[in-house]
């Protein structure tokens, strides 16, 4: 099924959870936000959280700043 992440579509298999779209992109769990159609998704929801078809999900990383 195709989604947008951060603008770039991808294609990833359906009923996954956000924990699944995360580990199908290879990316950490670690410092990151993620947001479904301009919502936050909390941390503590993602494994009951499933991506639908043309959801637009956006990944934001943590920066250490000075």
């Amino acid at each position: 099924m195709t989604i947008n992440v951060n603008n770039q579509e991808q294609i990833i298999s359906e009923n996954s959870s956000v924990n699944l779209l995360l580990e199908e992109l290879s990316l950490s769990k670690k410092g990151i936000a993620v947001a479904i159609n301009n919502k936050i998704i909390t941390k503590d929801t993602w494994s009951d959280t499933i991506v639908n078809l043309n959801d637009n999900v956006t990944i934001i990383h943590a920066t250490q700043g000075g």
